[in-house]
């Protein structure tokens, strides 16, 4: 078996809008690992949740895939196979969503529909990807609420969305994105909306769920709090592009790009002085309609080199084994290494 269940090569995602082309991921190349879990972490807009959509092709007009290579290593696919060579509505394509790939959307109130009750989304995604009858499917689905701990599955069966808290709406979308055991699950801020108590639950359920099933986790986040708590591997995103990529370990150990140091340094730390204050990245994340000329975060960065950072775009390189950065304090010239 391939090691890698989903290698993403130089993905492109652009939105064409009336205002212009607007390259919400541009050239990603990430990898995910049987039973390992990649963790997604950038600021809202750098392109992690098209990320996620670009793989199941949920991206909706105007925007759509224009360049890249999305390969899945599943269960009938050994030799890999290009999920963005298949047509969005093609039925291969729907044999792999929530079989083989699922996802947990962010907002579990606008993701769930409101005119049916839980029992029933559970029951429809049990019903089109195995082969059972509804007395069957309606087992699986009480069976799945029970594993993701829902109090009193018998009853939170019959209701509807409006009818139960986030913390149990999130564990619904959890049970339907499982409930054909997929080999890859897609977490798009499933924490989000919740309180603390409730996150550390849903956290140490999911991480639960992938032992006791062995599959694989892209958790995409803002919070390095969870990226600490439930990645192994990590790639740092910044307007489109992978900027870091490394072991969970080695990113809080030796961050290197001046954005992942960045947000490393504004993060509180226990003992801090109460009247001391965090530090902040200067500067505003820009338009995706207008981002800026070379490395993308040189106006922002505390390192940034004339004539260098705003002219050419650095490419994303090994530094160490297992440490790829894009950055020119690194590669191509410039800084640590180089001039």
């Amino acid at each position: 078996m391939h090691p890698n269940l989903l290698e993403i090569t130089d993905l492109k995602t652009h939105f064409f809008t009336e205002q212009g082309v607007v390259p919400a991921v541009d050239g990603v190349s990430l990898q995910v690992k049987r039973g390992g879990t990649l963790g997604v972490l950038g600021e809202s807009g750098c392109g992690k949740s098209v990320t996620g959509f670009s793989i199941l092709r949920l991206v909706r007009p105007p925007g759509r895939i224009v360049g890249g290579a999305i390969r899945y290593y599943g269960r009938e696919t050994v030799n890999g196979e290009d999920l963005t060579a298949l047509d969005a509505r093609s039925e291969a394509l729907r044999q792999v969503r929530g079989a083989e790939i699922a996802m947990i959307f962010q907002e579990p109130m606008t993701s769930l529909d409101p005119l049916f009750t839980v029992g029933n989304q559970i029951m429809e995604a049990i019903l089109y990807h195995q082969d059972v009858s509804k007395a069957e499917a309606r087992k699986i689905a009480l069976e799945m609420l029970d594993k993701v701990r829902m109090p009193q599955p018998a009853d939170v069966i019959k209701q509807y969305p409006h009818q139960l808290s986030g913390g149990m709406r999130q564990r619904v979308m959890i049970a339907m994105a499982l409930s054909c055991e997929p080999q890859l699950l897609i977490a798009d801020e499933p924490t989000t909306a919740l309180d603390v108590t409730t996150e550390a639950q849903i956290l140490e359920l999911m991480r639960e769920l992938q032992d006791e099933l062995g599959m694989a986790i892209m958790f995409i986040t803002h919070d390095l709090g969870v990226i600490a708590e439930m990645a192994e591997e990590v790639a740092v995103m910044y307007l489109g592009k992978v900027v870091e990529q490394s072991d969970i370990q080695s990113l809080f150990t030796d961050p290197q790009h001046p954005y992942t140091r960045a947000l490393m340094q504004s993060i509180p730390k226990v003992g801090q002085k109460a009247a001391g204050r965090l530090e902040a990245i200067r500067g505003m994340v820009p338009s995706p309609r207008d981002i800026p000329s070379g490395c993308p975060f040189h106006p922002r960065c505390a390192s940034f080199i004339a004539d260098l950072c705003n002219v050419k775009t650095p490419r994303l390189q090994e530094t160490k084994p297992g440490h790829a950065v894009s950055c020119f304090l690194y590669n191509d010239g410039g800084g640590i290494n180089g001039v």
